[in-house]
């Protein structure tokens, strides 16, 4: 354990760091009781001047009086400003950075006596951020015309109509239908429905009831013995046979909504320009293939400053990033999620102090770009933004997001980044990938 005594016009404080607590101070001060008297007597002068007791003008109560009736509080006050000033004083002097309030205890105090009281208080680590040495690979994408025809394709499926056919049901058509269903030949409760709308394939009916489908055509109709599951939702009908009588009333087959002016119009389009839609579909994938490839050269520079900088923790953050980790939920964390929350105030700390020794800040104008990028998201951009400033929290979140972003850029300039050419879907199944890993 180390120990270090600090004396200074009669004021004596012993500041120790355990050794199985690296990041602990414990500090012990002792107040000459003359210094305790001062603060007391200023104490009870200030009360004495507010003082209004029966028999008394305010502020003309004897001082005997006044020690007599608020003695104790006088002297619990002088207590408090003594502990703050001494241990604000003590966090200067050795310039510790604490992680949150001290636990203070008074070992001795009293009118006439010296206080002595001890401080125990958790600090940030002292260390110096390691830059990792290897280098990077960052996915660079070219967009194709391919790319943004495929893209064309999902937004008119997102729009698709559907259009009555007359043709047997497949798989990916509509159908509306009327059943009645009855167990040991008696009607259940939500076995009977009428203009019920499936899609053949999206699996909301029971298989043997969707695959029944397939084949019919409107006005046709069958019986069908279905299974319920043994651990079927509903307890009153898990592991039983219905059998349904199902009439198809009609048929519709998906269609897609023609490449056309008023496609064009309905995503925004005021001419209907069809070029000016794929040339904005086309600017869209590049700045999702753009955020893409920097996250993923992000993840990977993240994990090298983990590996390159293995710190001490604290263990208060490690209690509040918990906390925080099991609002909404029930239970306690599990191991994945505690070494997440480790992960996590790791990499806090490493990116923090080298933003604090680097003198890295997030600009006003880089906060206000991210949070335009945010509100484009939403229908009236100018109302999200005017409602997000009006929260610290949220203000603090996007400030630490910014910051975080400019470590990151300052890293970059300093690593050696090949680049990889590679095509928009194969950037695309690399995220999905490094999801399913996490």
């Amino acid at each position: 354990m180390a120990v270090e005594n600090l004396q200074r016009k009669d004021k004596v404080m012993e500041l120790n760091t355990p050794a199985d607590a690296p990041l602990e101070r414990h500090m012990r001060f002792t107040v000459p009781a003359a210094d305790v008297e001062m603060h007391y007597k200023e104490s009870l002068r200030q009360k004495a001047k507010h003082a209004r007791l029966p028999g008394f003008r305010p502020g003309k109560v004897p001082m005997p009086v006044v020690e007599r009736q608020f003695g104790r509080d006088a002297l619990l006050e002088a207590f408090d400003e003594l502990i703050n000033e001494h241990y604000a004083d003590a966090l200067r002097s050795h310039e510790l950075r604490p992680v949150a309030r001290p636990e203070v205890n008074v070992e001795q105090g009293a009118p006439g006596q010296d206080l002595i009281f001890t401080a125990v208080v958790e600090v940030y680590p002292e260390f110096t951020p390691q830059v990792p040495s290897a280098s990077l690979t960052r996915k660079v994408v070219e967009i194709s015309d391919a790319d943004v025809e495929r893209t064309l394709t999902v937004m008119r499926q997102q729009r698709q109509d559907y259009v009555t056919v007359e043709r047997a049901a497949q798989t990916g058509d509509r159908v509306l239908l009327d059943f009645q269903g009855k167990i040991d030949g008696e009607p259940f409760a939500g076995g009977t429905m009428d203009d019920y709308p499936v899609l053949i394939g999206a699996g909301r009916l029971l298989p043997e009831m969707e695959n029944a489908l397939i084949g019919m055509s409107m006005g046709e109709g069958k019986e069908v013995a279905v299974p319920f599951p043994e651990d079927y939702q509903v307890a009153e009908l898990a592991g039983k046979t219905a059998e349904f009588l199902v009439r198809v009333k009609d048929v519709a087959e998906p269609r897609l909504p023609d490449l056309d002016a008023d496609f064009a119009r309905s995503l925004g389009i005021d001419d209907g320009d069809v070029a000016t839609l794929q040339a904005e579909v086309r600017a869209n994938l590049e700045r999702e293939a753009e955020r893409l490839s920097r996250q993923q050269v992000k993840t990977v520079l993240m994990e090298e400053m983990l590996v390159v900088n293995p710190i001490e923790l604290p263990k208060a953050l490690l209690q509040q990033e918990e906390e925080r980790q099991k609002q909404g939920r029930e239970g306690e964390l599990n191991e994945a999620q505690h070494n997440e929350v480790e992960r996590r105030v790791r990499l806090g700390l490493v990116l923090s102090e080298l933003a604090r020794q680097q003198q890295l800040r997030a600009s006003t104008a880089k906060m206000e770009q991210a949070l335009v990028e945010m509100a484009e998201q939403y229908e009236d951009p100018r109302e999200f933004m005017a409602w997000y400033r009006k929260d610290r929290e949220r203000m603090e979140n996007l400030e630490s997001m910014v910051l975080e972003d400019v470590v990151v850029d300052w890293l970059l300039e300093r690593a050696t980044v090949k680049e990889d050419k590679v095509g928009f879907q194969d950037l695309i199944g690399a995220r999905a990938a490094a999801g399913s890993e996490s």
